[in-house]
């Protein structure tokens, strides 16, 4: 559509396991549902955890051009906005260096395996921090996954692996992602509890609980800065279109689409939703049998 019109809405999908299921691939009937609702004059989002890499690497093996049905990517869960017609970067939001030390800090006392992303657009280089001797294997399956780009910490000589973080912290860092083992993550008690003091120490960031993508089992926390998550970085998009949560859809499959279903207007998960979030936010059916198709079509009747 002309972004110059005043559109009728906007629509928000997470990507993997909403859009692009666990098949991976995205059934013909989402595809028709986002393109008739492009021409009624709807603008279209993908609201997704990958960073901007991630995404492009994913999107280029589909079988239709992604950019013909959706009009924006926001990626790594808020940090930055892609309009995808042109593939111009409209929004990035770094975090500051103070808290990602003071972050990066609480990880290495706690014990927790984590990384730290590089800024925008080279957020999927990271420098990778094991914490501790625990196993874990969805942090090592990352680091296999982004081998070209990940790297470890190397303090020069006299220098302690806390001096090694302050520096890489202070080149610049768009997130932190810490990595927890299902053995730990399995206890709903201590992951709760973990969340709710890291948002009370980090009171300046924006924390996000999320499953791993990798393992489907594994715990992530990933810390932000303040003006970022799904919810914020959709609201901004939305007013500089005059839309507000109101004329939203949000779809969404996993604790880190809560804040955005929260914000929306209209909010539907999908079938393989944690049963907690079904119980707010109902479902729109299985992302295989097209649940995105199934609460776009609800939504513009």
């Amino acid at each position: 559509m002309n972004y110059s019109d005043k559109p009728q809405g906007f629509i928000f999908t997470d990507f993997d396991g909403t859009l692009f299921n666990h098949k991976r691939f995205i059934t013909d009937d989402n595809y028709a549902a986002l393109e008739t609702a492009r021409t009624a004059g709807y603008l279209t989002a993908i609201n997704t955890g990958r960073s901007l890499f991630s995404f492009k690497r994913a999107a280029a093996k589909l079988e239709k051009p992604i950019s013909d049905y959706i009009d924006f990517l926001i990626f790594s869960s808020g940090v930055g906005v892609l309009r995808l017609c042109d593939d111009k970067l409209e929004e990035t939001e770094n975090l500051m260096a103070a808290d990602a030390f003071e972050a990066a800090g609480l990880f290495f006392k706690h014990g927790i395996d984590f990384m730290l992303q590089k800024e925008v657009p080279h957020n999927h280089h990271f420098v990778h921090v094991k914490s501790n001797g625990s196993v874990n294997p969805d942090f090592y399956r990352r680091i296999k996954i982004y081998e070209d780009f990940a790297e470890g910490l190397s303090p020069k000589e006299e220098e302690s692996d806390l001096d090694s973080i302050e520096k890489v912290c202070y080149e610049g860092v768009s997130q932190l992602v810490g990595i927890i083992p299902p053995s730990i993550k399995d206890d709903e008690k201590y992951a709760s509890e973990l969340i709710e003091y890291l948002r009370y120490r980090l009171s300046s960031c924006s924390i996000v609980r999320t499953t791993s993508p990798i393992d489907h089992k594994s715990l992530w926390v990933e810390i932000f800065s303040p003006d970022v998550s799904k919810a914020k970085t959709a609201a901004r998009l939305a007013e500089r279109h005059g839309l507000n949560a109101e004329t939203s859809l949000a779809i969404g499959n996993d604790f880190n689409d809560e804040d955005l279903l929260r914000w929306a207007g209209t909010a539907r998960t999908v079938d393989e939703a944690p049963e907690s979030l079904k119980q707010m936010y109902p479902s729109a059916g299985r992302s295989i049998d097209s649940a995105v198709a199934n609460a776009i079509r609800e939504f513009s009747s």
